[in-house]
């Protein structure tokens, strides 16, 4: 009996060393992915320079993780009538961990920001200079965002893209979930907005240099 319990010891020693090897092995290998690697599956909407729909190319690796964890935690992409949102949520939770994260938010940064010169037109930029006075003391005068309250740069995104957001914060399809600290706020501005005010904002964000 005493030579039986030796064996079985010896046993579950041996199978908890493959174990915690093979355990081993799976974080190595998830470590060793890379920013470009995980980005790939990015690729067919943002395209392999990130100037895809919609450009992200450049925008700050601290903007981008906190856009991949609100999409990841429901916080933002959850509404029934937002595509694109729902599109994010699935690929985002495709990344398995903050370093995963962190990794593709590091490779965005990285790429060279390129202005698109796709436009949807119509906008007044002047008119849009009035009417971004109310974006301004979140977002900046500049358009360039602040990191410590996680607000988002606007400047020289997409007009097309910028316009989208904002319907989506007047007609609630971004803005309602809990948890979504800064999305009242935008509601509120973005609610007395007229089609022609979004426009003008969106032409004067897309002008300004990031």
């Amino acid at each position: 009996m005493g030579m039986s319990f030796v064996r079985m010891t010896a046993a579950v020693g041996s199978l908890t060393g493959v174990l915690t090897m093979t355990g081993c092995a799976r974080s190595s290998v998830a470590a060793s992915i890379s920013g470009a690697e995980l980005f790939e599956a990015c690729v067919p909407c943002h395209g392999a320079a990130g100037l895809g729909a919609p450009a992200i190319a450049g925008l700050p690796a601290w903007y981008v993780s906190a856009q991949l964890e609100r999409f990841q935690t429901g916080v933002r992409g959850r509404h029934a009538d937002d595509s694109e949102g729902l599109r994010m949520q699935a690929m985002s939770r495709q990344l398995r961990s903050e370093i995963e994260t962190t990794a593709v938010a590091r490779h965005v940064a990285s790429l060279p920001h390129v202005s698109s010169t796709t436009a949807i037109g119509g906008g007044d930029a002047a008119a849009g200079q009035r009417a971004y006075l109310l974006c301004a003391s979140c977002h900046g005068v500049t358009g360039s965002g602040f990191e410590a309250g996680s607000v988002p740069p606007l400047a020289g995104m997409d007009d097309w893209y910028v316009a989208a957001q904002i319907r989506k914060f007047k007609n609630g399809m971004r803005g309602t979930m809990p948890g979504d600290a800064f999305g009242p706020v935008m509601r509120a501005v973005a609610a007395p907005l007229s089609a022609e005010d979004i426009k003008e904002i969106a032409a004067y964000v897309r002008a300004l240099s990031r």
